[in-house]
């Protein structure tokens, strides 16, 4: 029998997750004791076995990468080409390739990864806006994090987390991630009227759903 955690919120439906490390997560009301809730993981063992074990979600990690001229890393969807420059000027700076100055390869490593969080910032907060005036919700506050098996979550109280590393996928993957969390600020589950208020704003999310279940683990590949 597999282990699972419990998350215990205000939210009226029980939602059973598997993460892309394997862990199981249940997110449960408050009002549910832990009797009842392992009656309803015992109803889906079988589909939550299933889920684990799947060898189309999960691959194994890509080799360290060791931060020289050359190397390849993911920016919406596109590999380019990192150029390290000998000097000890420390910054990013992109025009369709990475340039950096530094000598030290952790250094450069710190770099792309700062640039990586601001980026991500930049980008998703007026998508996060725009989404969240079109689908008629408020969010109070947005956190860029470095939570590597969750692309994004939200809380009743309407504050939104989305994982950095989103800013390496296409932008229709990116919009995918922000409608969905948002969506959920409306409806808590996956019904019918959830995916009704994801399938307006984006029409073709399926396609974008279906990428990260295929691509989505090159997205946790080391900087």
């Amino acid at each position: 029998m597999f282990e699972y955690t419990v998350i215990r919120s205000n939210r009226k439906t029980l939602s059973i997750i598997i993460e892309r490390d394997r862990s199981v997560i249940i997110r449960s009301p408050q009002e549910l004791s832990d009797k009842q809730i392992a009656k309803e993981v015992e109803k889906r063992k079988r589909l939550i076995e299933s889920k684990i074990n799947s060898n189309q979600k999960y691959k194994n990690e890509s080799p360290p990468k060791e931060f020289v001229n050359g190397e390849q890393f993911l920016f919406l969807g596109k590999y380019y080409s990192l150029k390290v420059e000998d000097s000890d000027y420390r910054k990013i700076d992109f025009d369709n390739v990475f340039y950096v100055s530094a000598r030290n390869k952790m250094v450069v490593k710190h770099l792309l990864f700062e640039w990586y969080q601001g980026k991500a910032l930049e980008l998703l907060v007026p998508r996060i806006k725009y989404y969240a005036k079109n689908i008629g919700v408020k969010c109070k506050h947005i956190h860029i994090t470095n939570a590597q098996y969750t692309w994004g979550t939200c809380t009743p109280a309407g504050n939104l987390n989305f994982n950095w590393r989103l800013i390496k996928a296409p932008i229709s993957v990116i919009d995918y991630i922000v409608v969905h969390e948002l969506a959920h600020l409306k409806i808590p589950n996956h019904s019918s009227e959830f995916w009704n208020i994801v399938a307006v704003q984006l029409p073709d999310y399926e396609e974008a759903k279906n990428w990260l279940k295929e691509f989505g683990y090159v997205l946790e590949e080391n900087i």
